[in-house]
């Protein structure tokens, strides 16, 4: 078997000559397939399709791999995800664009398809488990008492044509609840965070909720992730007050725990599931070279998954759907320097066949490689980072890419198109996971609290001159760019480091943090403004201090700001204050703000003159 996969594996690569470099438009082409699954029966196939100005789901039979049936949302509709309910329905979500704004936003609803192409009618309800054993029904939760600000919510069995009477099973410990089932459909867990952003999770045994973690006492988190095939364990992901994040096994009946994974710095990644898609049974650890510790290394999937992996090397290839009976398998193949690509396993001849690239036109032999850096921070924490050069020798001119969120985000080896936009037109590439990133554990991201400008921006600063000194950078050439946080960070940089950026550019970002009090939808909530409190401070003056907005006399670097004029996480007040700011002082800027996005861009035209803006814009300032 191992030697069919690996066969199949190189001729999907045989004959790639080394390319010319992509274009612009080869990079903002929407993918000719988003994703790809198998249905439990195994006879059918079914994909997400962009057109021009929507997303199809589209389902083909295999006998013959002719289309069967389609979902189509209509103009400006997009199927955003799909999962099977049965041999031969699925159910999907879709997002429509409204007005006159560029994003699409989820309808509350789901739409449901037959392989016939009959059946197409919404139904309503959070689906917490599509129940694959049981064809005619699918778990759901939904409110049944609503206070002011609170859904109580209940789980029922209920039909997938939405039809007919709903059987109720259990009502949701506390409000504003999650729910997992185990593969049978027993709910076995709940967990919500309330108003304050501390969780609470809740073991059901016995007819009766147990609560088995409280953050206000344990001053951790701990997510149920899936349960185990027999129905005896549960799997939790499980924070530390110091170090990393673990994942732990629970005895569903003595509430016994124990840890099954583990890495000594960093999260898990990512999971590893069992074919029925129900049981976690790996967590992927590894960054460029992608590891699986499995948690159980005699599970019956585990040396199929150990095959695959060794067949794509430097890859991360994971069985993401199967038929119920484990005989055909969809893999999906993932890379730092090409987009996904979809396989179909035979599991009883290990016959591996490429179904599709996803975006075929963009090639692993036309990209350039990234490899993990490492260095300490002048405190002598140590961080880590990746970087990705161009063809030819040093010394590089340097785009540095601070990720957005800060908090809860990472930057990561996976593809990354704004990363090979650049590295393929000569310049090298940056990014760091400086402290506040997730990935590192509890302790790590809270380092980051109220660092904003402060210790944030050191890392991001050491990581530049690490850069000079260790990769061949030319420190003459370097600009930072960065969205929502990242955004922040470049006008930060220019005010901290005036002599080390020769440009920035900010899109989208909090330049004026006492604003971040008054505008944006995250300081309307009681969570978010808590939120704010603990992760920027409540001293306005510092903050105040801590804005590019109060520094625009030190910027000497060429700017460019970007924004969506309809942008409600990030508000365009910031936009407003900071261009006062540069006006007030006489410093010059570039800029594109189109009056129809949001938060980041969603319509063709717009992300094609954002990028060649901005691909102008360093060509003037790096290109000798």
């Amino acid at each position: 078997m191992k030697k069919t996969i690996l066969l199949a594996a190189w001729l999907a690569f045989a004959g790639a000559a080394r390319a010319e470099g992509p274009t612009l438009d080869d990079f903002l082409k929407r993918p000719q397939y988003e994703s790809m699954s198998i249905s439990p029966g195994g006879d059918y196939l079914a994909a997400r399709v962009p057109i021009e100005d929507r997303t199809l789901l589209v389902i083909v039979r295999r006998s013959d791999m002719q289309i069967t049936a389609r979902l189509d949302p209509g103009k400006d509709g997009f199927v955003e995800s799909e999962f099977w309910v049965s041999n031969t329905r699925l159910f999907a979500s879709i997002s429509m664009k409204f007005g006159t704004l560029e994003q699409p936003y989820e309808l509350n609803n789901l739409q449901s398809v037959d392989v016939d192409g009959r059946h197409g009618r919404a139904f309503w309800g959070n689906v917490i488990d599509p129940l694959i054993d049981d064809p005619e029904h699918v778990l759901t939760s939904d409110c049944r008492k609503v206070t002011a600000n609170d859904c109580w919510s209940r789980v029922r069995k209920t039909r997938t044509d939405g039809l007919g009477e709903r059987e109720e099973i259990v009502d949701a410990p506390v409000p504003n609840a999650d729910f997992l089932a185990d593969r049978a459909g027993t709910v076995r867990f709940s967990w919500n965070w309330d108003p304050d952003d501390r969780q609470q999770v809740y073991l059901l045994r016995d007819g009766r909720w147990d609560l088995i973690n409280d953050e206000d006492t344990s001053g951790v988190e701990i997510t149920p992730i899936g349960t185990s095939y027999d129905r005896r364990f549960g799997f939790l992901s499980s924070e530390r007050k110091q170090g990393t994040d673990v994942i732990e096994r629970i005895d569903l009946r003595s509430g016994e725990r124990t840890v099954v994974a583990t890495d000594e710095t960093s999260d898990p990644d990512s999971l590893v599931w069992s074919f029925d898609g129900h049981e976690p049974i790996g967590a992927v650890y590894g960054g460029l070279k992608p590891q699986i510790r499995f948690f159980d290394p005699g599970h019956q999937h585990a040396a199929l998954m150990r095959e695959l992996m060794a067949a794509f090397p430097g890859e991360l290839a994971r069985v993401t759907s199967a038929s119920r009976d484990g005989s055909s398998a969809l893999v999906t193949v993932s890379s730092s320097t090409e987009p996904d690509r979809f396989y179909l396993l035979d599991t009883t001849s290990g016959d591996l066949k490429l179904l599709a690239r996803s975006r075929p036109w963009l090639r692993g032999a036309s990209m350039r490689p990234t490899r993990e850096v490492e260095f300490k921070a002048r405190d002598g924490l140590m961080l880590k980072g990746w970087l990705t050069l161009p063809e030819g020798g040093g010394p590089y001119p340097l785009v540095l890419m601070p990720h957005g969120g800060p908090f809860g985000v990472a930057d990561g080896w996976v593809y990354s198109d704004d990363v090979q936009m650049l590295a393929t037109r000569g310049y090298a590439v940056l990014r760091v996971n400086f402290r506040g990133s997730s990935g590192r554990g509890r302790d790590f991201e809270e380092a980051g609290y109220q660092q904003w400008g402060r210790a944030m921006q050191d890392d991001l600063t050491d990581a530049t001159r690490w850069s000079i000194a260790s990769a061949g950078i030319d420190a003459s050439r370097i600009c930072i760019w960065g969205e929502s946080y990242g955004g922040y960070a470049a006008l930060m940089g220019a005010v901290r480091e005036p002599d080390l950026y020769r440009c920035v550019i900010g899109m989208a970002g909090p330049y004026d943090l006492p604003t971040m009090y008054r505008w944006g939808d995250t300081q309307r909530s009681r969570w978010g403004r808590r939120f704010l409190n603990r992760a920027l401070g409540e001293d306005m003056a510092q903050l105040r201090d801590a804005s590019p907005t109060a520094h625009a006399d030190r910027i000497r670097a060429h700017v460019m700001l970007v924004q969506g004029m309809r942008d409600r996480r990030v508000s365009p007040e910031h936009l407003r204050a900071m261009r006062r700011a540069l006006d007030t002082v006489g410093k010059p800027y570039q800029g594109y703000f189109p009056p129809d996005e949001t938060h980041g861009f969603y319509d063709d035209e717009n992300r094609r003159r954002y990028y060649q803006t901005v691909l102008w814009f360093l060509d003037v300032d790096l290109k000798r």
